[in-house]
């Protein structure tokens, strides 16, 4: 039997159970395990097999949150399920950058393991190696998106500021390649947000130096006093194609989003998570008829109301929309098409569904239904 995959993002509650997606259930286990109401789950961690009870063939309950807690799994984090033989599972634990959790040696031992169940914090702090950049502080990860060469400017990551001291700063900026070769750009800083970016010259950066719409690459602060200086680094990477792929197994550890192990990837702040984002139908937004983009998606990726945007539903039909941006806020609403989109997913009234954004253009977009999802209670 081929190796069957399916992911979860980890949400509030999610210690209590785990329900495993219908579409994985009905094509992969139904018929087929009925007279099975246990799992067992590995990881590369332990040698320890954890049994897990299943509840309505759905649900993971008596015994996964004891995996959780052995594991250190938290709100925002992602785990991939490799189904084995029958209900016997591998899993795969990435953080929210998308980036494989790594663990301290002490998963290797029974017993730590269960000390880390009943003194979870301790384990926080001290055996964790968690996902988060191993770049200098010095260092950050420069993304070429679509929209950044569309609007001639890239973003500055706030830690990267706050960690060299520099945010606060604007004016020219200097951009050196790895000959020597030098950029004068223009610093700006959005007072309302504190957001910094580089433009005025970044386009024209990028073709200089072959840089096109999906390449990673190092910037490191060479130079604090006066002129801000940064310097790229001789390797870049350029990212897979992002187009419209297999919904139950994006996130396999055999796909190509998890090819790239470098620094580099790690460190990029357009993680394979960050195209996702959750939408909830609630009623005042319907009255209104107005739905609004979490504003730091749409910051992270330069949303604005110059963007054209389609939604596409679970069917396949793409529904048309259009953006408008508040006078007084960089709030981002979408007009039109979305009440039809919520209605072709059979989404109710507080419910929430997880799409996935699509570039397919410079300034072209596509929101892709991926699931619907309730928010799980303890």
């Amino acid at each position: 039997m081929a190796n069957q995959h399916f992911f979860k993002p980890l949400l509030p509650g999610f210690h209590s159970h785990l329900k495993i997606p219908v579409a994985f259930f009905s094509k992969h286990i139904e018929g087929r395990n009925e007279h099975k109401n246990t799992a067992k789950l590995r990881s590369d961690t332990s040698e320890i097999t954890w049994k897990v009870k299943i509840e309505d063939g759905l649900k993971l309950t008596e015994g996964w949150k004891e995996f959780a807690l052995a594991h250190d799994l938290r709100v925002g984090d992602i785990v991939v399920f490799r189904q084995e033989n029958d209900m016997a599972f591998h899993v795969t634990l990435f953080g929210p950058s998308c980036c494989e959790i790594q663990y301290g040696s002490c998963l290797d031992d029974k017993n730590k393991l269960v000390a880390i169940q009943s003194s979870k914090k301790k384990m926080k702090n001290t055996k964790r190696e968690a996902e988060s950049s191993t770049l200098e502080p010095s260092c950050y990860v420069a993304n070429v998106t679509p929209s950044s060469l569309r609007y001639d400017m890239l973003n500055i990551p706030k830690s990267f500021a706050r960690a060299n001291g520099i945010e606060s700063r604007s004016g020219e900026i200097v951009l050196m390649n790895e000959k020597g070769t030098s950029w004068t750009l223009i610093l700006k800083r959005k007072n309302s947000c504190g957001t910094m970016y580089i433009t005025r010259g970044w386009r024209r950066f990028c073709g200089a130096n072959g840089l096109k719409a999906g390449c990673f690459f190092t910037f490191k602060l060479i130079q604090r006093g006066g002129t801000l200086v940064l310097h790229k680094s001789p390797s870049s990477t350029e990212s897979e194609d992002s187009s419209e792929g297999d919904e139950i197994a994006p996130l396999s550890t055999e796909s190509k989003s998890f090819k790239k192990t470098s620094s580099i990837w790690k460190a990029s702040s357009s993680s394979f998570q960050n195209l996702f984002v959750t939408l909830t139908l609630k009623p005042y937004e319907v009255e209104k008829s107005t739905l609004y983009l979490p504003v730091q998606f749409t910051r992270r990726h330069s949303i604005n109301e110059e963007t054209k945007m389609r939604l596409l539903d679970k069917n396949g039909v793409k529904w048309s929309t259009d953006l408008r941006s508040e006078k007084r806020s960089d709030k981002i609403r979408l007009v039109g098409g979305w009440k039809e989109f919520f209605k072709a997913n059979c989404v109710e009234m507080g419910e929430s569904i997880i799409v996935k954004l699509i570039w397919d253009g410079d300034t072209s977009c596509v929101l892709k239904f991926c699931s619907k999802v309730k928010q799980e209670t303890r």
